[in-house]
């Protein structure tokens, strides 16, 4: 089977091409290394969201340490589903 490349809007289909789609430049995150990462989870005033679907959390769990920062999981089936639940009033 021959490989086939091409162009699209998003990697992840959010939903979100073209001009609804945020800028990288504008606001990408930054890279942490594994160590940096595990600092940053003892951080109160940090929130990380579990963007993960619902099988892949089953699988594994982010656990900030006690004190730490705030996990939200906002429960997805699939990553499609992110960009309704970032826009909902929860």
């Amino acid at each position: 089977k021959a490989l086939t490349l091409r162009k699209v809007d998003e990697l992840v289909a959010y939903g979100l091409e073209g001009a609804k789609a945020p800028s990288l430049r504008e606001y990408g995150g930054t890279h942490l290394e594994a160590t940096e990462y595990h600092k940053c989870l003892q951080n109160p005033n940090a929130v990380v969201v579990d963007v993960r679907n619902a099988y892949e959390t089953a699988v594994g769990h982010i656990r900030p340490p006690p004190g730490g920062a705030q996990l939200v999981d906002p429960r997805m089936r699939n990553s499609g589903e992110f960009a309704a639940w970032l826009n909902s009033e929860e």
